[in-house]
């Protein structure tokens, strides 16, 4: 069901690094709402603590190597293919193929995110 990508398409090593500004969507906190993933051609799982249009970050059930293809699962009939982006510890970050639209991420957040308050920016 998944393919396999080629080199030329994944990540490239020195990439930005989570906590930079180089974000293109703001994340939105989640209350490690589950989801399946299939890495390797298995089903593992990860609890999302933060996603955003362009990727996602949780707590995964599985080892996975950076650079690694993965599926994510949101519903039988909606799936998206991503890259781990970082790793540490049992936490991996994930950047989509292509960009949730934003609809979709507003949806989800309003059933399994957490409540957000809006600081300044100093």
């Amino acid at each position: 069901m998944s393919r396999e990508p080629n080199s030329a398409e994944a990540p490239q090593a020195g990439a930005a690094a989570p906590g930079e500004d180089a974000r293109a969507h703001p994340r939105v906190p989640f209350q490690g709402y589950r989801l399946e993933l299939l890495a390797k051609g298995k089903p593992c799982s990860i609890r999302i603590r933060d996603m955003s249009c362009g990727g996602a970050a949780g707590l995964c059930d599985e080892a996975l190597d950076v650079g690694a293809f993965v599926t994510v699962c949101f519903s039988d009939d909606h799936m998206v293919d991503a890259w781990v982006r970082w790793v540490r510890m049992t936490n991996v970050g994930l950047m989509f193929t292509t960009p949730l639209a934003p609809g979709f991420v507003r949806r989800l957040h309003r059933g399994h995110g957490s409540f957000v308050t809006v600081r300044p920016r100093k």
